[in-house]
């Protein structure tokens, strides 16, 4: 059973997300359980030896996530393309998960599929005349069709929360809702998200939880699921 097999039969894992301006390393507080790289806060990415560097530090250390946003997709910088995909490839050849948006593996299915299988497939939504179930319904068979292991959904909208929730049920794949609203973040958790993203050295995402607050949920969960055995 791999290290992420084990993870996520204790959910919701709790990534805490490293906002990386440049290629550095800093130690994790010890309720992380995974740490997601966000490489796109980096000015002029390329794949670099401190990059190689950092992310084999990391991943050597830590069950880690390797993302790179597009600004439409949230991030913080326009990515070369080529330059994305070598660093996702590279990373998933050190041990760590790439995440992956659904619509570029979609655009690029030949150059994308070879490291897809294990990925996190990753869709975001923040337009609110967006509706984040009917997407998710799709992708959840995309991810499915290349074999991630973890199909995740972000939307804005108070409105997709009580549906996307329901998805969390879903068989054959793990599944991560994550709302922008924080008091929705910590239902999800309780309920079963495979994945819950948290700060530790500045917010990537609106609504995201402290480390420390997302810890608490978590044993919240954890007594809740040991009183229904009573």
């Amino acid at each position: 059973m791999s290290t992420w097999d084990k993870l996520l039969m204790r959910k919701p894992v709790l990534v805490c997300a490293m906002p990386l301006r440049k290629p550095s390393f800093y130690y994790l507080p010890t309720s992380c359980e995974a740490v997601e790289l966000r490489l796109d806060y980096m000015d002029n990415l390329t794949l670099t030896q401190e990059v190689r560097k950092v992310i084999e530090d990391y991943a050597s250390r830590y069950p880690t996530i390797v993302t790179i946003r597009e600004r439409g997709e949230g991030g913080s910088h326009d990515v070369d393309p080529e330059v994305k995909y070598g660093i996702l490839e590279f990373s998933k050849g050190v041990g760590a998960v790439p995440d992956i948006e659904v619509d570029t593996l979609i655009k690029y299915p030949d150059m994308y599929s070879d490291i897809a299988e294990g990925s996190i497939l990753s869709r975001h939504v923040f337009s609110k005349d967006v509706n984040a179930y009917d997407l998710a319904l799709k992708d959840i068979d995309v991810a499915r069709r290349f074999r991630a292991l973890v199909y995740k959904v972000f939307s804005v909208n108070d409105c997709d929360f009580l549906n996307l929730i329901r998805l969390l049920n879903t068989s054959g794949i793990h599944v991560a809702v994550i709302p922008r609203n924080p008091t929705h973040r910590a239902v999800s958790m309780i309920m079963g998200s495979a994945l819950m993203y948290c700060s530790v050295r500045g917010r990537t995402g609106p609504g995201q939880l402290s480390i420390g607050l997302c810890s608490k949920v978590k044993m919240l969960r954890d007594s809740l699921l040991m009183f229904n055995r009573e």
